[in-house]
């Protein structure tokens, strides 16, 4: 065993994923499955649900995933081809050092993300044993996620393939009890939500893409670098992101419609599945928080020189103060918030992949540059860009922005990176 996979605990935190290392589709679908068989795509449909009518809700997720699956092939390609981390990747586009405030703050969002898991988790189980108090409760799940994140891949593997059946199964069940309920598809398509509710669909399309977005940019490199080949990667991320991320997100909007509850576990118990709600409830949320801890721990592992187990800790110990500041409560303003500023940072990493590093990326110890002052300035100029209110879809101004102005900036300079490095 090589010095650096004992460092990592075998998860090359600080190396590309060997070829000989890499897992098979099966396991590899299995692992991601945890993070996309999720009920927060469940939660942010039902959001979609409540502010508008269902036929724009599925015009909004469709705009949403025809988004989240062009750029995730892009980043899902980059990490199997390179096999590297998404930290490692950051280096490349914002310098050695310059990656280290990226990846903080993005690995910091994905424990944001393991609170919100753990409210929800927590929110079911009491809802079915109401004696369980929710916020030990939730403390107490993020025990457990971050128990499972610290054995790596092959555990998290094993969960995910549990979320499989339970929320894809009675996931679709439920879509059916609810179609039923509201008096077909003429009575879904008939449904009016409250003028207070109504949502823009701009907002409803920032839904459906934060839902997922985080999870791009950082989650997702992180596991796909475990493909045996770039196109077993893009083939895996389109099943995901066009199919099963879209049909989570109409699960979720069907159910809040038909009962009127956010959650998917209380809309399962309101149709008389309160134990199918609560297996939901449990590993619908188990699978994406672990996975959330384990990119983290990559991220801030690669930063800090730390062995895996024990940057999980940490990473639990963070979301933990997260959990119990209450978090969760802010569910809707961090999806937004992400869906605005996270499409900035791939952008560059676009960029990076099609233009700038398309001859191919040089070994990381060949990167001179401390912050890439290139790559700041196009995340900064597609933030703005996302927040100015210019017409259409912001998140798409944001990353054609992001990624026009690090290729035109890459133009200037001899010590632009296609030109340093090539």
């Amino acid at each position: 065993m090589s010095e650096e996979k004992k460092n990592s605990g075998g998860q090359f935190a600080s190396q590309a994923v060997p070829i000989d290392q890499r897992m098979k589709t099966p396991a590899l679908f299995g692992a991601m499955s945890g993070f996309v068989f999720m009920t927060t795509s469940l939660q942010a449909g039902a959001n979609m649900g409540f502010g508008a009518d269902f036929a724009t809700v599925l015009k909004a997720i469709a705009v949403g995933a025809v988004f989240l699956t062009i750029i995730t092939c892009i980043m899902a390609a980059a990490a199997a081809k390179t096999g590297l981390t998404f930290g490692q990747l950051t280096a490349y586009a914002y310098g050695k050092h310059g990656s280290k405030v990226i990846g903080c703050v993005m690995a910091f969002s994905l424990l944001g993300w393991t609170a919100v898991d753990a409210g929800l988790m927590a929110g079911a189980i009491n809802a079915t044993i109401p004696q369980i108090p929710f916020f030990p409760l939730s403390l107490v799940c993020v025990v457990l996620f971050t128990a499972t994140a610290a054995f790596g891949m092959k555990a998290m593997s094993k969960l995910g393939t549990i979320c499989i059946p339970v929320i894809g199964i009675f996931g679709i069940i439920s879509m059916s009890l609810g179609i039923k309920s509201v008096g077909g598809l003429d009575g879904l398509m008939g449904y009016i939500p409250l003028p207070t509710a109504e949502l823009q669909f701009t907002t409803l399309v920032g839904l459906a893409i934060g839902s997922w977005i985080g999870c791009a940019c950082s989650l997702l490199p992180d596991f796909m670098r475990f493909a045996k080949t770039p196109k077993v990667a893009v083939g895996l991320t389109i099943l995901f992101m066009a199919v099963i991320n879209p049909l989570m997100l109409v699960i979720g909007a069907v159910g809040a419609i038909a009962t009127g509850q956010g959650d998917m576990p209380y809309v399962l118990a309101a149709q008389g599945l309160a134990i199918p709600g609560l297996l939901i409830g449990i590993f619908g949320n188990w699978g994406p928080a672990q996975g959330n801890e384990y990119s983290c721990a990559l991220t801030w592992g690669n930063i800090f020189k730390l062995e895996h187990k024990k940057i999980t800790i940490i990473c639990g110990a963070v979301a933990l103060l997260l959990t119990a500041m209450n978090f969760f409560q802010y569910f809707g303003t961090f999806l937004i918030f992400l869906s605005n500023c996270v499409p900035a940072i791939i952008g560059v990493f676009i960029a990076d992949f099609l233009y700038t590093y398309r001859r191919g990326y040089p070994p990381t110890e060949q990167i001179a540059c401390s912050v890439d002052r290139r790559g700041v300035a196009a995340v900064i100029v597609g933030i703005v860009l996302a927040y100015v209110g210019l017409p259409g879809i912001s998140q798409v101004w944001c990353v054609c922005g992001a990624v026009l102005v690090r290729i035109a900036l890459d133009q200037v300079g001899n010590d632009s990176p296609s030109k340093l490095y090539h």
